[in-house]
């Protein structure tokens, strides 16, 4: 479709360019209106067969698309053909609507505020266009500036209605987006982590309340649990719907599922927001385990979060969280039978290896430690370009390559651990994230760090997937083991290694990513800088929900009442007309102001003035050139100085010039009242 769109505007050109082209060969030939005048408008019959071409191209790819994708493309092919017939003003009119509802229709899918930014510029585009169209004579600048002046006009009632006009449910349902899915799957092999991991599109954001931000090593943002295997990739169990929660649910119950008695200290909560970029999926994030209070989550078994509804646009929650619980010390036979099933006759060097140190370590502890000693001491190695593995054999990545990525390392692990008799499982999610401390002003927030509170932000993006595992101990519930540890401290304790910020930079060609701003100091600010007013956007316009709008109504009209509302919206617009009609008064006021103390009017005033002291008055009915006649009968000597003097003044007054004629022609003024002034001397 971008294709198509971009050959029509190419094909527009040509035409105008054309059709100018010809206009100005007519224009300069005097004797050819004999001729034909040249015509390159596209024929109907090919614009039909043009436009019928293309429809059927977008019927055929509906299927993927989905309704609302397909009804775009074709209100954008549509506003594309329609140029090529304006014949009349009415064609006009319609693609200007066009113009303004696709720009309306493109915020469905994205509204961070970068592409509201875009949607400004379109919008500011179209309406100068429309203005431009009936005052064709005015320049483009201006046209611009008065475009501007009206939405900045605007902008104080868009606020008054944005904040306190209730928030309705939509009439009709606007059909869902095949959008693909952004983020990670519900399924992985060997080689996707690491192909998310260079990625540098944003995930989700983190607040964390009084600035209480975990260390590095602590944020681990569950996302899934995978603890089915069928010997090349790990997937998700289907969660048993009576062990989910409900819109009933009781806090009190979540934590009695959760937690042991006694394990955890009201003063250990930790309370955060996380708001989620739209990624066509259903799980959420969270630092296990968590609780909520949100009726729009689902608490699962194993400790994930997912959304009742499909994530198609940003969507922020509430979580608390107690990183020193335990979980789920007691789990049933089934579960652990899940959990140490392996596909028969699957990896059998690792099986081998497994049942040896089963036999050297009984303890499970020492068992996962004596692997990741291996892996710390062997030559293996982390790399976002792991060799191809034949059926994603772990054998051959554990014995043979040596070489891999975070869900390589984990998925090894889990299954040695299976093969060995402790109970374990893979999680994917994110680790770590970036920290921004500019507040939305763009200045760093100094408060509260005496005592060790960072108010900021974290922003963890799709290059910090991460893959792990998780072992299940007798007494202590599920222990988390990241195997990634072992190979790479640093990416767990700080981040990316230089090798591997080096791999990414080497692998993504998008040179506008964070990872090469990152190399530039002043780029990489004004990329934070952006970041925070974009957070801020996120937090506060499009998480303006229902229930903030009624808390901050209740908080400045106290009781909800409807005339209350009203009453505003309707001082709102009389502020807003008000508004506009003194802006308006200014603007006029400022012309009279400037054209009456214009240079070239003060001078011509000095020399009517000075022929008023000689007894020669200009009478207000006469004009210029009969004055001059009056002049040259009584004073014959000024009438040439001052003529010249009124002939400058004319044409700095009245004809439109440029800025350098202007300046050329008011010189010359100048030099004619120096020669004026000179020849009053003499009489």
């Amino acid at each position: 479709m971008l294709a198509i769109i971009a050959l029509s505007f190419v094909w527009q050109a040509l035409l105008l360019n054309k059709n100018a082209t010809s206009h100005k060969l007519s224009s300069d030939k005097k004797n050819s209106q004999s001729k034909k005048k040249p015509d390159h408008h596209i024929s109907p019959v090919f614009l039909g067969f043009f436009a019928i071409a293309g429809c059927l191209a977008i019927t055929l790819s509906a299927q993927g698309l989905g309704v609302l994708l397909s009804m775009v493309h074709l209100l954008s092919f549509a506003y594309a053909l329609k140029a090529f017939e304006l014949k009349s003003r009415r064609d006009f009119y319609q693609l200007f609507l066009l113009g303004l509802f696709l720009v309306a229709a493109a915020l469905i899918f994205k509204q961070d505020l970068s592409f509201a930014l875009i949607a400004m510029v379109a919008l500011v585009v179209n309406l100068a266009v429309l203005l431009q169209f009936f005052s064709r004579a005015q320049a483009v600048s201006n046209t611009l500036k008065t475009v501007l002046l009206l939405l900045g006009q605007s902008m104080f009632l868009a606020a008054v209605l944005f904040i306190v006009f209730p928030r309705l449910s939509p009439f009709w349902q606007v059909p869902q987006a095949n959008s693909a899915t952004t983020g990670l799957s519900d399924t992985v092999q060997p080689g996707d982590i690491a192909k998310l991991a260079q990625s540098s599109e944003l995930a989700f954001r983190v607040n964390f309340s009084q600035g209480n931000i975990p260390t590095y090593s602590q944020l681990y943002w569950r996302a899934m649990v995978l603890e089915d295997y069928d010997g090349r990739a790990w997937s998700r169990t289907a969660p048993d719907p009576a062990t989910v929660s409900h819109d009933n649910y009781q806090l009190e119950a979540i934590n009695k599922r959760l937690f042991m008695p006694n394990t955890f200290k009201e003063s250990e909560k930790l309370n955060y927001q996380i708001i989620t970029e739209p990624s066509f999926q259903h799980w959420l994030f969270a630092l296990a385990p968590a609780t909520s209070k949100d009726n729009s989550l689902l608490l699962l078994p194993d400790y994930t979060i997912q959304s009742r509804k499909l994530l198609s646009q940003a969507k922020g929650y509430h979580l608390d969280s107690y990183l020193n619980s335990p979980l789920e010390v007691n789990i049933a036979q089934e579960r652990k039978a899940q959990n140490l099933a392996l596909p028969a006759r699957s990896n059998p060097r690792l099986v081998q290896l497994a049942q040896q140190l089963a036999q050297q370590y009984p303890d499970s502890e020492q068992r996962a430690q004596a692997v990741l000693t291996q892996i710390r001491e062997q030559q293996y190695f982390y790399t976002l370009e792991p060799p191809r593995l034949l059926n994603n054999s772990l054998d051959q990545f554990f014995f043979d390559t040596k070489a891999g990525f975070c869900e390589h390392y984990a998925s090894a692990f889990t299954f040695i651990m299976r093969a060995s008799g402790v109970p374990a499982r893979l999680v994917t999610g994110y680790l770590g994230g970036e920290y921004n401390n500019l507040s939305s002003d763009g200045t760093t927030n100094r408060s509260n760090e005496a005592q060790g509170a960072q108010q900021g932000h974290l922003s963890i993006y799709q290059s910090d997937a991460h893959a792990w595992s998780e072992i299940w101990v007798e007494g202590k519930g599920w222990l988390r083991v990241d195997p990634t540890a072992a190979v790479d401290p640093m990416r767990v304790n700080s981040g990316f290694s230089t090798q591997l910020q080096q791999q990414q930079l080497a692998l993504n060609n998008n040179l506008l990513s964070f990872n090469h701003l990152k190399k530039f100091a002043w780029l990489n600010e004004l990329r934070l800088r952006f970041d925070a007013l974009d957070y801020q956007w996120t937090r506060w316009v499009l998480g303006y929900s229902n229930d903030k709008q009624r808390d901050l109504l209740q908080q400045l009209l106290g009781k909800f009442q409807a005339w209350k509302v009203a009453l505003i919206i309707i001082g709102a617009m009389a502020i807003s007309i008000a508004l506009v009609f003194g802006v308006m008064f200014l603007i006029n006021h400022q012309k009279k102001q400037k054209r009456a103390l214009s240079p070239w009017l003060v001078l011509y005033q000095k020399a009517l003035l000075i022929l008023a002291n000689n007894g020669l008055e200009k009478p207000v009915n006469v004009t210029p050139q009969n004055f001059l006649l009056i002049i040259k009968i009584k004073y014959p000597e000024l009438s040439l100085a001052f003529a010249r003097v009124n002939a400058s003044f004319t044409r700095l007054n009245y004809q439109e010039l440029t800025r350098e004629e202007q300046k050329k022609e008011f010189k010359k003024l100048q030099q004619h009242y120096k020669n004026f002034i000179k020849a009053t001397k003499k009489i």
